[in-house]
């Protein structure tokens, strides 16, 4: 339960500030003046930030397992070789059996999965904002950042708030990427969640009523987690009205 309430913070949080900020950039992030537009190239960002979004979660995690892989693994095999001495504390290093990286190094991979999903879902939202407040920002002297903040934020907030609630849902499950990069539920369990004790207590021990129990229990965190989004989503537009 604890590692799925870090995934239910973290995840969803990293996921949609990333996103946002993509989004913001390929659709208004570009010249201050004149007309707002994204930044040069935008629709070729698009492409490559959606790409990892078209390849199932199960594939994902088997490929990042190999990325991961500490005697052959891409990402050893490359910071091997920093200069000054540094590459030698990545020689062998198993990332996904180091307590203090098992985790991070899960957390990340499930955001690469969906940073470029929820980046098109903003770039729709922010699409349908009249470019009239835009030009009214510009006027008063508004910068990026504080058009960002003031502007597009507040008209998107609806569709911030079902992308968290989707990316929590994600979150607490989280079964197949977990499942995929640590099986076992990592070293002293780091990376275990509810979904994969409840697959090994329903389907290794033979206890299918304890399962369902556990099923829902975390049914019941889904629906808390939705109601705390949503909550605080009316008390920040009831502070702003």
């Amino acid at each position: 339960m604890r590692n799925n309430i870090i995934l239910a913070i973290v995840v969803p949080l990293l996921t949609v500030i990333l996103s946002f900020l993509l989004a913001t950039m390929v659709t208004v992030g570009g010249s201050s003046t004149g007309v707002a537009r994204g930044l040069k190239g935008s629709n070729v960002y698009r492409i490559v930030s959606f790409f990892p979004y078209t390849i199932p979660a199960i594939v994902i995690g088997v490929i990042w397992s190999q990325v991961y892989d500490p005697s052959k693994g891409m990402l050893n095999g490359f910071l091997t070789h920093l200069p000054f001495g540094i590459g030698g504390h990545f020689n062998s290093f198993a990332w996904l059996g180091e307590v203090k990286s098992a985790m991070p190094a899960s957390v990340f991979v499930i955001i690469w999965g969906f940073v470029g999903f929820y980046m098109v879902l903003f770039v729709a939202a922010i699409k349908g904002i009249p470019a009239e407040l835009y030009d009214a920002a510009r006027i008063d002297g508004a910068g990026r950042m504080r058009t960002m903040w003031s502007v597009t934020l507040p008209m998107v907030r609806e569709t911030v708030q079902t992308a968290y609630v989707y990316l929590g849902v994600v979150a607490l499950d989280a079964f197949v990427y977990m499942a995929a990069l640590n099986p076992t539920g990592g070293p002293n369990n780091t990376t275990l969640t509810m979904s994969q004790d409840l697959y090994k207590t329903a389907f290794t021990e033979g206890h299918f009523g304890r399962a369902c129990a556990m099923g829902v229990v975390l049914a019941g965190l889904t629906l808390i987690f939705a109601a705390i989004v949503f909550g605080v989503n009316r008390l920040i537009a009831r502070r702003e009205q």
